[in-house]
């Protein structure tokens, strides 16, 4: 059986912990009811999210990597069934984005029952199953397949409206900051699925690389490292920690977004770099609970000044 490595495992935990995080942060942006808010929680299972993550275990096995990545996909398909709702369902230029999103959350929010529950988990597309709940609304079936069928034909009945659906993607994504240009070759549903994701990602990306920024600044610190605002700076796809301790001994970091950090002790003399470096990585793996991994000394030589070390938790590995 294929196994994955230590790091590989862990970071596909932290990436689905952050995935769980950044959709209820969503969620909690968007100022629902309470009663809403929970129901939408529950029945997007993320309310139970982060016991799963914790569920799957120490196993380090491909399944469980796919496990993680069904839960953060389940957490993110609350954003993408939203806003593929709204795109189809309401005039933009008549209704605001943030009371169509609360009209659109109090449906999905909709109590179920068995024909509901059935009819939802025989399908994947998140429209139609938002189409099923709104059917379901305006009259009762006597079975799934009923109310599939009919679920079907209302969402077809709506692909008349494409070109506004695909202008409302616009706006909505607009109001996520981001500027698209409209693809007449997609669907409003898979412009939104596609963006979302990248949406997602990007924060999600961000998140893992803050999380190991923050393990890094707190042990230099502890080894007596000065860290100020003006020591840590945004490069864009990575960020850059340069810290010294009052002796003179220097460290220097590059965290990039994928978790991915190279590191330099420089202008020590003697073993006290190979003390400071064996320190950090003690500490660094008693944080995360993972062996530094892939670590090459690219220069050591303890009679001269420097020493340079190289470490990942390579998420680009995850999935191969």
């Amino acid at each position: 059986m294929s196994h994955l490595t230590e790091a590989q495992f862990y970071a596909a935990k932290i990436h689905c912990e952050e995935v769980v995080r950044n959709v209820l942060a969503r969620i909690e942006a968007f100022d629902f009811r309470d009663d809403v808010k929970n129901k939408i929680i529950k029945d997007f299972g993320l309310d139970k999210a982060q016991q799963e993550i914790t569920n799957v275990g120490y196993s380090m096995s491909y399944a469980a990597r796919d496990a993680l990545n069904a839960i953060a996909a389940r957490a993110h398909s609350y954003l993408s069934a939203v806003d593929t709702y709204v795109a189809y369902n309401f005039d933009l230029n008549v209704t605001d984005y943030k009371t169509a999103i609360k009209e659109a959350s109090q449906l999905l929010a909709t109590s179920g029952d068995d024909i509901i529950n059935a009819a939802i988990a025989s399908i994947e597309d998140e429209l139609l199953k938002t189409y099923i709940r709104s059917t379901a609304m305006s009259e009762k079936y006597r079975t799934s397949d009923d109310l599939l069928k009919a679920a079907n034909e209302k969402m077809k009945e709506s692909r008349t409206y494409q070109k506004r659906a695909l202008e409302n993607a616009k706006k909505i994504l607009a109001q996520q900051k981001v500027d698209i240009a409209v693809n007449n070759n997609l669907s409003a549903a898979e412009i939104i699925c596609k963006t979302n994701q990248e949406i997602n990602n990007n924060a999600v990306d961000k998140a893992v690389r803050n999380r190991v920024l923050t393990a890094i600044i707190k042990i230099i610190k502890e080894q007596g490292f000065i860290v100020k605002k003006e020591n840590v700076e945004e490069c864009g796809d990575h960020a850059k920690i340069s810290a010294i301790k009052p002796n003179g001994e220097q460290v220097n970091f590059v965290v990039h977004m994928d978790g991915k950090f190279i590191y330099k002790f420089h202008n020590y003399e003697g073993l006290s770099c190979e003390k400071d470096i064996g320190n950090f990585e003690e500490k660094f793996e008693s944080i995360y609970g993972v062996k530094l991994e892939e670590k090459k000394i690219l220069w050591s030589n303890p009679d001269r000044l420097g020493k340079m070390a190289h470490q990942a938790i390579n998420t680009k590995k995850i999935g191969g």
